[in-house]
């Protein structure tokens, strides 16, 4: 046995289900035309059914996660208190940011809820909808958009400041290593 078969094997499922990427397909192919050992267990080692790709997982966490960012749309209003407003979407997207580690995800937690919401909120309300027109439609969608944009707007601030704090840590991670 090599140095390599250890990570050969741990590759083994991956490589049977065509999932490895060019530069790995071809090291694991030229570690099994030169080693018997992983030969052998290239041949008798089954493929786990229960194997899912993580790409296609949703963890339970996830769940929460975005439940709570309905949630937290649902009960934050611009009306209210406009520093704890701009403060509390500008922690959640600095969270959210730290949690996905994706921009895309922020916006789209940050803006479709409430946009959501909003419209569903001012279509019960008699005050803004009363003939069920065009006109009246385009007004609430216009509404619900410029709503869900403000919240994105500070979630969006916060997700910077988390993106660099992550560079920040990182850069003193690797100061540290050094």
């Amino acid at each position: 046995m090599s140095e390599d078969c250890p990570i050969v094997e741990d590759l083994l499922p991956l490589y049977k289900k065509q999932m490895l990427q060019a530069p790995t397909l071809i090291y694991v192919e030229q570690h099994l035309a030169s080693c018997s050992h992983c030969q052998q267990l290239f041949s008798s080692k089954p493929i786990q059914k229960e194997y899912i790709p993580m790409k296609k997982t949703l963890s339970f966490f996830h769940l929460i996660f975005i439940v709570l960012s309905f949630m937290f749309a649902i009960n934050s209003s611009l009306l209210g208190n406009q520093m704890g407003f701009v403060i509390s979407y500008a922690i959640f997207g600095c969270l959210s940011y730290l949690f996905y580690k994706n921009i895309w995800i922020v916006f789209i937690i940050s803006s479709v809820p409430v946009f959501v919401w909003a419209i569903i909120d001012n279509l019960t309300n008699e005050l803004y909808i009363t003939t069920y027109s065009l006109t009246e439609f385009g007004a609430l969608l216009m509404g619900a958009g410029y709503i869900a944009l403000l919240h994105t707007i500070f979630a969006l601030v916060g997700a910077a400041f988390a993106i660099l704090l992550r560079k920040i840590f990182k850069i003193n991670t690797n100061k540290k290593s050094v």
